[in-house]
C-alpha cells in the first residue's frame, strides 16, 4: 500500500525580516562591487563579472591575472621600474582578493539566492531578480508537516475560532472574554468559567450600565 504524503502546512512567518535584510545586504554590496573598483583591475563590471565574483570570482580572477601579468611584468624595464610595478601587482591580487572575501562575507547569509540572480541594470546598480526576494519571503514562513503538529494546529484553529466568537458577544455586554472583566480565564493551565462575569452579560448588566452612556 502506498504511503500517503504527509501535508505540509504554512503555519505563519517568524519575526526575521529576511527581505529587509536581503535589501540592505544588496545596498552594501553595491559599494563593494562598484565599477570604479573593478575598473581599477582592468575589466568592466557587467552581469556576468557580477555573478561570478558572487560565486567566488575564479573566471574573474583568472581574468584579472592575466591582464596584470601583461600589463606590469611583461616588459623589459629599468629594474627600479621593474620593482615598482611588481608592487603594484602585488597590491592588485591583494586588493582583488580582499574584494572577494567581502563579497562572499555580504552573501554568505543568502545561500539560497543563486549568482544568476543578480544583475547590473540599465542603471549600472547590482539588482537581483524577483525571485530572489520571494525566496527570502520564503525563509520566513514557518510549516508543519508532522502529523501530531497538524492534529494540535487544527484544534487551536477551532479553538481561536470560538474565542473569537466568545470575545465577539462578551462585547455586545461589555465584558471581556479573556481579558478585563474575563469571562474565562486559566488557573494551573486549566481553562475555568467566571460566574460573576458571565451572569451580568444581560442587556441591564453592571457592565451595560457602567459603560452605555460612553459610546
Amino acid at each position: 500500500m502506498k504511503k500517503e504524503e504527509t501535508k505540509r502546512i504554512c503555519i505563519g512567518a517568524s519575526d526575521t525580516t529576511f527581505r529587509q535584510d536581503f535589501e540592505k545586504m544588496l545596498s552594501k554590496l553595491q559599494g563593494i562591487i562598484s565599477r570604479q573598483k573593478v575598473e581599477e583591475f582592468g575589466i568592466e563590471l557587467n552581469t556576468e563579472v557580477l555573478q561570478d565574483l558572487i560565486a567566488g570570482g575564479e573566471n574573474t580572477g583568472r581574468t584579472v591575472l592575466e591582464r596584470l601579468n601583461k600589463d606590469l611584468l611583461n616588459d623589459a624595464s629599468l629594474p627600479i621600474i621593474r620593482r615598482q610595478k611588481e608592487q603594484m601587482y602585488n597590491q592588485l591580487l591583494q586588493e582583488f582578493e580582499q574584494l572577494k572575501v567581502a563579497v562572499h562575507k555580504s552573501v554568505k547569509d543568502f545561500p539560497y539566492v543563486l549568482p544568476e540572480m543578480y544583475f547590473i541594470g540599465d542603471d549600472g546598480w547590482i539588482h537581483a531578480q524577483e525571485e530572489a526576494f520571494a525566496l527570502c519571503d520564503e525563509q520566513g514562513k514557518i510549516y508543519i508537516d508532522k502529523p501530531e503538529q497538524i492534529e494540535v494546529y487544527h484544534q487551536a484553529m477551532k479553538a481561536i475560532d470560538e474565542i473569537n466568537k466568545l470575545q465577539e458577544m462578551a462585547a455586545k455586554y461589555y465584558c471581556s472574554a479573556l481579558g478585563h472583566r474575563a469571562v474565562i480565564g486559566f488557573e494551573k493551565d486549566t481553562a475555568r468559567l467566571y460566574p460573576g462575569a458571565l451572569i451580568e452579560c444581560h442587556s441591564s448588566g453592571i457592565f451595560v450600565r457602567m459603560f452605555e452612556g460612553k459610546k
